[in-house]
């Protein structure tokens, strides 16, 4: 009896199964790959991580010279480390001190007028140099906050404090990435998504 074509037939099976299973493991690694990037990019739920990660990226600029028009950390100005802290984290500002707090009147962006209401990630805007918002800093917690002065650099400071930045006080911007979203029966309104797009959302 000839087994030749029945061994072929057998081996081709073999071959068959080991592709179908190396085909299986591979779609699986892509899906898994997928899932992965899906759960890292930027949701709504992640704004306590979003605003720790704000106030950790500007910490680490600390004692980093203040120059003017300075948007790395070679040296910044006050808007310019503002702009480098949200860059490609949450929020693509302006280099403008003033620009910056009028974001708070768009949507998907927050007004905050009193200090106490002050969270982590918040820009902080102070009267300086005879102008309406002529600084700019972000808001660490515990009333401090971390900006780029002229006399110290990269400086904590009070926002209560006494004798220059408390009297100069403006109010405050929160980004759409650093505010605190819930879903509602009765929308406010639309907020407005980082990367475009809009989304029936109330945020705090």
């Amino acid at each position: 009896m000839d087994t030749s074509n029945e061994e072929v037939g057998i081996t081709g099976s073999r071959l068959s199964l080991r592709f179908l299973k190396y085909l299986a493991l591979g779609l699986l690694g892509a899906l898994l790959l997928t899932i992965g990037n899906v759960a890292s990019a930027h949701t709504f739920s992640d704004w306590r991580k979003e605003r720790q990660h704000i106030k950790h990226r500007a910490k680490r600029e600390l004692g980093v010279p203040y120059v003017w028009g300075g948007t790395s950390p070679d040296g910044f100005d006050c808007s310019g480390f503002t702009l480098w802290t949200f860059h490609n984290n949450g929020a693509e500002l302006p280099h403008s001190a003033a620009v910056q707090f009028d974001l708070g009147h768009r949507q998907g962006y927050k007004r905050i007028w009193k200090r106490t209401h002050l969270k982590k990630g918040d820009l902080v805007f102070f009267s300086t140099g005879g102008a309406r918002v002529g600084h700019t800093g972000i808001y660490i917690g515990h009333g401090h906050f971390i900006s780029a002065t002229s006399s110290s650099g990269i400086h904590i400071d009070s926002v209560y404090d006494h004798y220059y930045w408390g009297p100069r006080w403006v109010g405050a911007t929160r980004v759409p990435a650093t505010k605190r979203y819930h879903p509602s029966d009765k929308p406010n309104g639309k907020a407005v998504l980082p990367g475009g797009g809009t989304t029936e959302l109330v945020g705090t």
